[in-house]
C-alpha cells in the first residue's frame, strides 16, 4: 500500500467524497481550526442559546472541544439542500433526512480511508454541546465558502443552501482553503430583511468587548437568542399540527422528548417521517447566491 503525499491524499479524498454523494468537499488544518473565530468566541459567550451572552452563567462558559490527540486534518463534506427538496431539513424526531445522507457519506468515507491508506479517522457529533466542532468555521477553512451576512456559510455553487459534516484524520492532507471569497460585499442583504423575528436588527456583539474582530454575521448583528425564539415557535407549530387538541399540542411542545416520541410513532412514507419540525429558513432561502 503506497502512502500518498498530503496533496495527493487531499485530491483522492475530494474525488471519493464526491463519488459518495457530497456536493462539495474540502480539507482544513486542525491547528487553524482550533484558532477559528467560533472556537475562540464560545468560551466567552456560553453554550445556552436562550440566554444573552452577557447573562450567561459561569458554568456555561467553559466549553472544550474534545480534539483527538492525533487528529491533524479535517475533511468537510457538504450536501446541497435545494428549495425543491424542503423535506431534507425537516426534523422528524431522529434528525433530518439531509443529515442522514451526510452521516452515510462520512461513514463510508471513513471506512474507505482506513482500507485504502490505513488512515485513522474520527466522526465528531453534529452538536457542539456534544463535543462536536464548529462546522461553519471548518467549511470556511476548507475553502468551501465564507461566513455571510446571514451568519451561514455561503458557497459559490449553492449559496447557503447546504449542510455540513466533518471527519477528523490522523494523517496530514493538504488544506484546500481558505479562499478569498465574499459575495456579500455590496449585496443589499435580502437575508437580513427576510428574517421574521428581526434577529439582525441590532448589534448583539462588539469587537472590543468580545476581544476579536471576527464576529457572528461578520459584524456582530446576528442575535442567536432572538433566532432561537423563532425555532421554538417552529417546534410549537409542528406539535400543534400533529396533536388532536390545543392542550395536547402544548404538552408535546413543552419538551423535545415528548415531541420526538410522538413524531417517531407516526406512520412513515418510504421509510421517512411524513412530517416534522419545519425550521425557518428565510435568511437562507432569500440569498441570491448560487441560484
Amino acid at each position: 500500500m503506497s502512502t500518498p503525499s498530503p496533496s495527493e491524499l487531499a485530491d483522492r479524498i475530494v474525488e471519493k467524497a464526491r463519488s459518495l454523494g457530497a456536493s462539495v468537499v474540502g480539507v482544513a488544518d486542525i491547528e487553524a481550526l482550533k484558532a477559528s473565530p467560533s472556537h475562540r468566541i464560545y468560551p466567552k459567550i456560553g453554550m445556552d442559546p436562550e440566554v444573552p451572552w452577557q447573562d450567561a452563567p459561569e458554568e456555561a462558559l467553559h466549553h472544550e472541544v474534545e480534539w483527538p490527540a492525533d487528529a491533524v486534518s479535517a475533511v468537510v463534506t457538504g450536501v446541497e439542500h435545494p428549495t425543491s427538496r424542503p423535506e431534507l431539513d425537516w426534523y422528524d424526531g431522529k434528525g433530518t433526512p439531509g443529515n442522514r445522507i451526510l452521516i452515510r457519506i462520512t461513514k463510508e468515507l471513513s471506512a474507505w480511508l482506513g482500507a485504502a491508506f490505513s488512515v485513522k479517522s474520527y466522526r465528531p457529533p453534529y452538536f457542539i454541546e456534544s463535543t462536536g466542532i464548529f462546522l461553519k468555521d471548518s467549511a470556511v477553512l476548507a475553502g468551501l465558502g465564507c461566513i455571510g451576512k446571514n451568519n451561514m456559510v455561503v458557497t459559490p455553487e449553492y449559496g447557503p443552501r447546504i449542510r455540513w459534516r466533518a471527519l477528523l484524520l490522523d494523517r496530514t492532507a493538504k488544506a484546500t482553503g481558505p479562499v478569498d471569497y465574499d459575495p456579500c460585499d455590496g449585496c443589499p442583504q435580502p437575508c437580513r430583511r427576510a428574517c421574521p423575528v428581526k434577529a439582525f436588527d441590532h448589534a448583539a456583539y462588539d469587537a472590543p468587548t468580545i476581544g476579536q474582530a471576527q464576529l457572528p454575521a461578520t459584524d456582530g448583528t446576528y442575535d442567536r437568542v432572538t433566532c432561537n425564539t423563532k425555532m421554538s415557535l417552529d417546534v410549537d407549530e409542528a406539535a400543534r399540527a400533529i396533536a388532536a387538541s390545543d392542550e395536547e399540542g402544548e404538552a408535546l411542545a413543552s419538551t423535545m422528548n415528548a415531541f420526538e416520541e410522538v413524531v417517531l410513532a407516526l406512520p412513515t412514507a418510504g421509510g421517512e417521517a411524513q412530517y416534522g419540525v419545519k425550521y425557518c429558513r428565510m435568511c437562507e432561502l432569500s440569498c441570491p447566491v448560487g441560484r
